[in-house]
């Protein structure tokens, strides 16, 4: 049924070569993430603008709950497969590549820790209400959260280094 399926998406008849369905595969993957970053940011519109009208419309949770699964589904697969994992074949390797790992997981907590303090202190409620209320508790919250994030993609990067020493 997949490769039905498959073949009729594409618009062929019959099975393609292994050159062929690489392409595909490319092609179809690359779109597929394309596809995944626009629902993504349709999901924000339709949350700022539920934000100004003061409502949760049907499309925002329903953009919501596309794009988690999808994730979800992705992120199961390649797990799966064991395709989302670094094998490492020294000591050093394992060192370096733990090191990146640090570094990109304290980016991503700045960078995400940033986005949502600003985005739920400030421009929410301006959005809702038209004021913005500056609390230390809520700066201290989304530092908190950056801090718990950032930990957790990092502990969870570092499971996907595998020692082959």
């Amino acid at each position: 049924m997949k490769n039905k399926l498959f073949n009729r998406f594409i618009g062929v008849i019959d099975e393609r070569d292994e050159y062929q369905q690489q392409e595909i595969h490319k092609e179809l993957a690359f779109s597929g993430m394309i596809l995944w970053i626009l629902t993504m940011l349709l999901m924000g519109v339709s949350l700022v603008i539920d934000t100004i009208h003061n409502q949760l419309s049907f499309v925002s949770i329903s953009l919501l709950i596309i794009n988690m699964t999808y994730a979800l589904y992705v992120i199961i697969k390649l797990r799966k497969g064991h395709v989302d994992e670094t094998d490492c074949a020294s000591i050093e390797e394992y060192e370096e590549k733990k090191n990146q790992l640090k570094k990109s997981s304290s980016i991503a907590a700045i960078m995400w820790g940033f986005f949502m303090l600003i985005t739920m202190e400030y421009l929410f409620p301006y959005l809702a209400t038209g004021e913005i209320d500056i609390s230390l508790f809520g700066i201290i919250i989304w530092i908190a959260a950056a801090v718990f994030f950032g930990t957790a993609i990092y502990l969870l990067s570092k499971s996907k280094l595998k020692r082959h020493f």
